[in-house]
């Protein structure tokens, strides 16, 4: 009779503790990541918010910053949650993922950031293909998560990208980081308009394409938070090797010509004047200055000319250019050569060229 007691009491207790546990772990998922961007929104917290991209990023094509994608999406957000969205911006017209990648690994730490918009690919397929441009994407996703780990992560497949592989790339990689892919190219076609009325030049959106820019990104924002929604996570990569640092390399190893060094640039004006490097890594970019004068220069690297390369933009700028990636690990040699040929847009006889250093994967 006492065995038989006992063992009820061992039953019951085993239930409590059984009821208890269960209780604990519920209370527990309720309250998982109780400062996610979209909890913060749910409980009408002001948000840290985060965009990393290019022109597109930016907003260029709207007749004002007030009509910009973002503008309009923090309005939707104050109306909708009551809050104030912060933002934050590492953003360059024609820039790359690996110009993003750099500039992110460069710049000062904003602090807490609850959600980080990732706008590249229209420009990457001018200069890389779709391999190429995946192993920086994701570097620049896993970078982002392991500067902000508690940021959420949304990409953005831009409307004028007609490269297939390039969109299914940003959609798989975004998949594999829990990353919410929003492919701005489906409401752009829904939207029954011609693409003349949605953009200012066919590529970047006007105040009408970035209201659905603004519109589809807040509908999104507003499902995630009404399910409660996981954020962004780091997992095992995809692709190996690709947690890494840039390095800068400022060092000449040979110069020919009349370039001088002047304020931390070597600058020519001189067609056939040349700067060579040594570099080890398996990618190669280009610290330069684009400006209204820049010119042109050719890239040969290991003897075998590679792409030449425009220094001309609307305004001076220094530009992280992306050149090759996917040599063999070791030794490389690079030269560059300054070009008789004047850049398509610059429509001065006096051109050009100015160089920092060159950039490749830290040791």
């Amino acid at each position: 009779m006492k065995k038989k007691k006992i063992g009820i009491y061992i039953i019951f207790i085993t239930f409590i503790y059984g009821l208890y546990h269960l209780f604990d772990s519920l209370s527990k998922a309720e309250s998982a990541n109780p400062t996610s961007v979209y909890n913060k929104l749910a409980g009408n917290e002001n948000i840290n918010y985060f965009i990393i991209g290019d022109s597109i990023g930016r907003g260029s094509g709207a007749s004002s910053k007030s009509t910009a994608w973002f503008t309009l999406l923090e309005r939707h957000l104050s109306k909708e949650y009551g809050i104030k969205a912060k933002r934050h911006s590492l953003v360059q017209s024609g820039a790359t993922a690996f110009e993003g990648l750099y500039k992110l690994q460069e710049s000062k730490h904003f602090g807490k950031i609850d959600l980080t918009f990732i706008v590249f690919g229209e420009n990457d397929r001018k200069y890389m293909d779709d391999t190429q441009f995946s192993y920086f994407y994701e570097s620049l996703i896993r970078k982002t998560k392991q500067l902000y780990p508690d940021t959420e992560i949304i990409t953005i497949t831009e409307n004028p990208l007609d490269n297939e592989d390039f969109a299914q790339a940003i959609a798989a990689i975004s998949h594999h980081y829990g990353a919410k892919n929003i492919d701005m190219r489906k409401p752009f076609a829904e939207a029954g308009l011609p693409a003349e009325e949605l953009t200012k030049d066919m590529v970047h959106p006007n105040d009408a394409g970035y209201k659905i820019y603004a519109d589809t990104l807040f509908e999104k924002i507003k499902d995630l938070v009404a399910n409660k929604a996981d954020i962004a996570f780091l997992t095992a990569p995809i692709r190996k090797d690709t947690d890494f640092e840039i390095a800068s390399i400022p060092h000449v190893t040979n110069i020919s010509g009349s370039f001088i060094h002047k304020d931390g640039l070597w600058e020519s004006s001189s067609p056939g004047d040349s700067l060579e490097y040594e570099f080890e890594g398996p990618f190669l970019g280009v610290n330069m200055v684009r400006s209204e004068v820049g010119g042109k220069l050719d890239v040969i690297i290991d003897e075998t000319f590679v792409t030449s390369l425009s220094a001309w933009w609307p305004l001076k700028k220094q530009r992280y250019q992306y050149i090759i990636s996917g040599l063999e690990n070791g030794p490389h040699h690079v030269k560059f050569i300054v070009s008789d040929e004047i850049s398509v847009n610059n429509s001065r006889e006096e051109t050009v060229i100015q160089i920092s250093s060159i950039l490749t994967k830290a040791e």
